[in-house]
């Protein structure tokens, strides 16, 4: 995953008509690195990527490596599997083979413990710690996803795969490979999250709650207009939680800070009872996880079946890349970028832009050979570009310039 294919990083050149090649302004270059920054952000969700995480502890929500250089056994041996923080994953193990595992709750990195050995970032701690025993490790940190047991990207698909990763076991799954509601596609933009069929089947409970869950459209609405059938799935969209958990017409959900005597009391049990029990994959609405009901005999329900995290505000995906998004804006390259490009005059903007034209028709080039002999572009490589264009730069340093 940390290797760039050569077929997408190189563009097709309109050798017919060069002229009519499509030109680029310092501000696309920006707004290009805005969203490479935005993305970037959403996958790391603010993790430290200085400092080794393992001295705080598990930790709620992070970036995730598993490291199969380190550890090849894990391959055929999930036991043998180890995961590392991102800061690890930069100084303890670069250019090693890494699995991105995006982010897993309550995990605490394997960097200094029996797993891996002993940690750059971590001189203080003396000798090699014990296992991480609360840790939890799936096939994704063999590099596996899914039922189909595929690395992603796979290289047998020809077609584009879309991925989602469960809010429980926090495995990755194909939407064809789950038992999931016929409309399912439809909501994959508007969902918060997707609980797998497995895990529905696993923690039943959650079945009760299916009413929060976008619902399939019925057979005589399949055969509507299209605008009655988007008409539908917004009205889904829009109903109150009060109808859902079949709160009295009237009876108002508390507010924060209400007095808790005017709160719904803890040991009456909210769970809705379906009238039809829910079969397959759910994909959830925002905010649906505030309606699971807090008595005493649900919450130990939750303890029993490891899920008490559904309860925690901060645990969902959501939340950990809006921690993200949240620390890109504060130290944005694009708001930096405008601010450096308002400061210069004209001259300067052009001479910018044109240096940066250079660079990208010579990395172009560079690019089209390795799609040529289909070799795959490494880290490597991109250094010794970049190493090249600097060294070409220093040559060219003092000589004269003449306009033509």
């Amino acid at each position: 995953m940390s290797e760039l294919n050569a077929k997408d990083g190189a563009h097709e050149v309109d050798e017919a008509n060069p002229l009519e090649q499509s030109t680029i302004t310092m501000l696309d270059v920006l707004e290009q690195e805005k969203e490479l920054e935005d993305e970037y952000a959403a996958v790391l969700g603010a993790s430290d990527e200085k400092s080794c995480t393992y001295a705080k502890g598990a930790i709620g929500r992070q970036a995730l490596y598993s490291c199969l250089t380190c550890c090849p056994e894990a391959r055929e041996d999930l036991d043998k599997a180890a995961g590392v923080c991102l800061a690890c994953s930069y100084r303890c193990h670069e250019h090693h083979e890494l699995v991105e595992l995006y982010t897993k709750r309550n995990f605490r990195c394997d960097c200094p413990t029996q797993r891996l050995g002993k940690c750059s970032l971590n001189p203080q701690v003396e000798g090699i710690q014990p296992r991480n025993v609360g840790n939890l490790y799936n096939q994704n940190f063999q590099g596996l996803y899914c039922k189909c047991r595929r690395p992603y990207p796979d290289p047998d698909r020809t077609v584009e795969e879309v991925m989602l990763q469960c809010a429980i076991c926090e495995d990755w799954f194909h939407l064809p490979h789950m038992k999931a509601p016929g409309a399912s596609e439809k909501w994959l933009d508007v969902c918060s999250e997707m609980i797998c069929d497995g895990c529905m089947d696993a923690k039943p409970f959650l079945k009760d709650y299916a009413g929060l869950a976008l619902q399939p459209v019925v057979d005589d609405v399949k055969e509507a207009k299209p605008e009655a059938e988007d008409h539908q799935l917004k009205n889904e969209l829009d109903r109150s939680i009060c109808d859902i958990m079949k709160v009295p017409e009237g009876e108002s959900q508390p507010e924060e800070g209400e007095p808790s005597q005017k709160r719904a009391k803890l040991e009456d049990c909210r769970r809705p009872k379906p009238a039809k029990q829910h079969q397959g994959a759910a994909f959830w609405t925002n905010d649906w996880r505030k309606s699971l009901c807090q008595c005493s005999e649900c919450l130990s329900l939750y303890k029993e079946l490891a899920v008490e995290f559904l309860l925690d505000a901060e645990d969902s995906a959501k939340t950990y890349e809006e921690r993200g998004m949240k620390r890109a804006e504060e130290n944005s390259s694009y708001e930096q970028g405008i601010r450096a490009l308002a400061s210069i005059d004209r001259t300067q903007q052009i001479d910018a832009i044109t240096e940066y034209n250079r660079m990208k028709d010579k990395l172009k080039e560079y690019l089209q050979a390795f799609a040529a002999s289909k070799k795959v572009v490494t880290e490597e490589d991109i250094n010794r570009f970049f190493a090249g264009m600097r060294n070409e730069n220093n040559a060219n340093l003092g000589q004269p310039y003449f306009c033509r």
